[in-house]
């Protein structure tokens, strides 16, 4: 593609590391890397609409230590799924079984956090931010192509999602489709549908609201008559990324889960560790260094645990919002350090 952005930055999931993005995207601007094109999904998509919305880091940093951030992230929402006899049999099911999407999974009803569908009344200092070529941004969604009256039923080989690009009309023409599609075996194979999709009517917070979907998670948002799931079809777009610019940047994440990589098989019939592999096949730029995030951040991350005594899943929150905002200070200050050693070490 002719006249391609100078720096791509791939925020590439994970709903607790929105102040770590913040973090590394200011360091970004003071190694004179800022980014000219952001491409964000699942919790990246929340982070680079705060980075949108906001003229500097100072303020975006503000947000994020903001009474409304601070309600939304530490309300308990769990819902009935966190007991180990709902959300635990079905991962251990879900690790036993080694196909690849055998089902037409209930992602519908099945969720572990209660989210708003419309994320408008959360955060009414980001409804107003619109798509903008000011500051081209890309998120990463789904479309469910299956009734969900078929849950529960064979799959027999059929696609079940489709992967959703949510942007403006401008950078939207400047995607070619053919170029970016997923040929690895891995995605070939799986309940992954090959051909692309670009939305461009939506906001950025009712993209993101998309983009945050996850499988068992949260559940997906139904707009249009449609079922849109989240951003883990496609967790780090590099193909994307290296369609639209010169010099991609994208962050080096821990391997999946056995948990996770047997939930990502069971829903979307594909490998998530296969995955991460073809992405380091393809080169990035430079990598930002988040491989030893859960240690690193022990105490100052919302952590998931097991209750024993009431056999379920519960997260650890910050005690006061004195807590919170020290905490959130943590995070941008590892996303900052982090980058500036990666990206030093790899120039």
């Amino acid at each position: 593609m002719e006249d391609k952005f100078n720096n791509a930055f791939i925020l590439s999931g994970g709903g607790t590391r929105l102040m770590i993005y913040l973090g590394m995207y200011a360091a970004l601007e003071e190694l004179q890397m800022k980014p000219d094109v952001l491409i964000a999904t699942c919790g990246g998509a929340f982070a680079a609409t705060v980075i949108t919305t906001f003229p500097d880091n100072q303020s975006r940093k503000e947000y994020l230590k903001s009474e409304e951030y601070y309600q939304f992230a530490t309300k308990d929402r769990l819902t009935k799924e966190k007991k180990l006899s709902r959300i635990g049999l079905l991962s251990l099911q879900k690790l036993l079984s080694k196909k690849n999407a055998p089902l037409m999974e209930d992602v519908f009803h099945k969720y572990l956090a209660d989210v708003s569908q419309d994320f408008s009344k959360d955060f009414p200092q980001l409804t107003a931010t619109m798509f903008s070529q000011k500051t081209p941004t890309l998120f990463i969604g789904s479309q469910i192509l299956f009734d969900p009256k078929l849950t529960g039923q064979k799959r027999k080989g059929e696609k079940l999602y489709q992967k959703v690009i949510f942007t403006d009309k401008e950078t939207a023409s400047k995607i070619d489709l053919n170029a970016i599609t997923i040929n690895s075996e891995n995605y070939t194979n799986s309940a992954v549908s090959a051909s692309i999709k670009i939305k461009t009517n939506l906001s950025m917070l009712v993209s993101a609201r998309i983009s945050v979907s996850d499988m068992f998670y949260v559940a997906p948002v139904y707009l249009e008559d449609t079922y849109f799931a989240g951003g883990a079809v496609d967790l780090i777009p590099i193909e994307l990324a290296k369609h639209l610019a010169k010099t991609v940047i994208i962050e080096k994440k821990q391997s999946y889960s056995p948990v996770e990589e047997a939930l990502v098989r069971a829903v979307l019939g594909y490998s998530g560790n296969q995955r991460l592999q073809e992405i380091e096949n393809h080169a990035s730029n430079f990598q930002i260094d988040t491989i030893h995030i859960k240690k690193d951040l022990v105490g100052h991350y919302i952590k998931k645990s097991i209750d024993w005594k009431n056999f379920e899943i519960c997260f650890k929150y910050p005690k006061t919002y004195e807590d919170f905002k020290n905490d959130m200070d943590k995070q941008w200050d590892y996303g900052y350090q982090q980058t500036m050693k990666s990206i030093q070490k790899e120039k």
